[in-house]
Formats: C-alpha cells, structure tokens, sequence
C-alpha cells in the first residue's frame, strides 16, 4: 500500500512539475495579445504602403481590420493548442512576426522605391539590402524578447556573442534574400510574362526572397541563436 502511494506521490509531483515547465514557458495572456495587437497595425501600416506603391484604391480602414484581429486570433489558437502541441506556442508567435518583418521588408522597400520613383537595376538590389537590413532589426528584438522569450540575464560577452550568432545567420538569409529577389528582377522578365509591370517584379522578387530567408532565419534562431 506505502509503494503504491509513493507511486503516486511521484507521478503527481512530474505531471505537477511538467504543468509549471509549460506555464512557464508561455507568456501571461496579456502580454502576447499586446504584443499581436502591436503587430497587427504595424504590419496595417506597412501594408499600407506597398498598397499605396502598387496603385491599389482600398480604404485605410481595410488592413487594421484583417491584420489586427488575425494576429490576436492567431495567438489565441497558439495557446489552446500549446496544451496538446506545445511547439505550436512558439511557432505561432514566430509565424505573426515573421509576417511583420515580411511586411517590413516590403514596406521600407516600397518606400525607397516611392522616394527614388525607381524599381530596377543596382538601385533595387540597394534598396532590398537597405529594406531587408531594417527588417532584421525589427526581428531581433521581437524573437528575443517575444518569440524564443530570454529572459535570463547575460553577460556583455554572452551578448556580444548572441548578437554576432544572430547576424552571421541574418546576413546569410539577407544574402539568400538579395540574390534571389534580384535574380528574379534582372531574369524573369526577360523569359517569362514580359508585360508585367515592373513594381509588381520587384514585389513578387520580394516576397520569393523573404519567404526564403525566413525559413532559413527560424532554424538558424531556433537551433543557433536563441537556443536554451
């Protein structure tokens, strides 16, 4: 009878322990709905944007009414099924701000290209390096602090030695970005649907470029960067 309760004692106090590694694990709900609420109108104003470069008549209202409730929706399904999936948590918060910093890159992009009035040649691959530079700013803060959540103190040499990891990786998915966006640009029309105007080009380049780069970004972060 003692063996049995002992039993059971121990495998109520791992499953009571596995349900505080969970919890600990995720953010407290306001938190994350903040935070996508945040990302739901930067990614509106971004947005905003390529809609304005592209020519597009929508009313302003348009993007703040998707994007916005879709992020705190998204966050919401992440955490009920973090119980059964819990990688599903982190990819959640990894997939909305994976789509901001989509939306950032095209954004800061379309606007050099609205600035400058051009979208071809040396200056589109500047403009990429510049658009994807400033995307990957915006995502070190947010994959740090929200995504894979540090929030152990560090040394200024353990830092150091994140931010050096975490631009090795995004300097490679930056260079994976800018070449293949650029050969797209430079290639494409010459072989294929010629009569494409040239910004939409530039932003079917950019987004076969930064979806790339993202999927690479994730398993170099994940696995390299932010590991525990």
């Amino acid at each position: 009878m003692n063996n049995e309760s002992a039993t059971l004692n121990k495998e109520t106090k791992v499953s009571n322990e596995k349900g505080v590694s969970k919890n600990q694990s995720m953010n407290k709900p306001k938190v994350d709905f903040i935070a996508s609420g945040i990302i739901g109108v930067l990614a509106s104003l971004f947005s905003l944007i390529v809609i304005k470069n592209l020519g597009i008549n929508i009313s302003i209202l348009i993007p703040f009414l998707i994007f916005i409730p879709i992020c705190v929706i998204g966050i919401a399904i992440a955490r009920a099924l973090a119980d059964k999936i819990p990688a599903l948590y982190q990819f959640g918060k990894f997939g909305e701000t994976g789509g901001l910093n989509w939306l950032f890159d095209f954004g800061v992009l379309n606007l050099l290209i609205m600035i400058s009035g051009i979208s071809t040649g040396i200056y589109f691959s500047l403009f990429k390096g510049i658009s994807f530079i400033a995307s990957v700013t915006n995502s070190y803060a947010w994959n740090k602090f929200w995504v894979f959540r540090k929030t152990e103190k560090e040394s200024e040499k353990e830092t150091a030695q994140e931010i050096s990891k975490f631009m090795i990786v995004s300097l490679v998915g930056m260079a994976v970005n800018v070449i293949l966006a650029s050969a797209i640009v430079f290639i494409a029309p010459k072989i294929i649907l010629s009569n494409i105007a040239p910004k939409v080009w530039a932003n079917l380049a950019a987004a076969i470029g930064s979806v790339s780069a993202m999927m690479w970004n994730f398993v170099g972060y994940k696995f390299f960067v932010f590991k525990k």
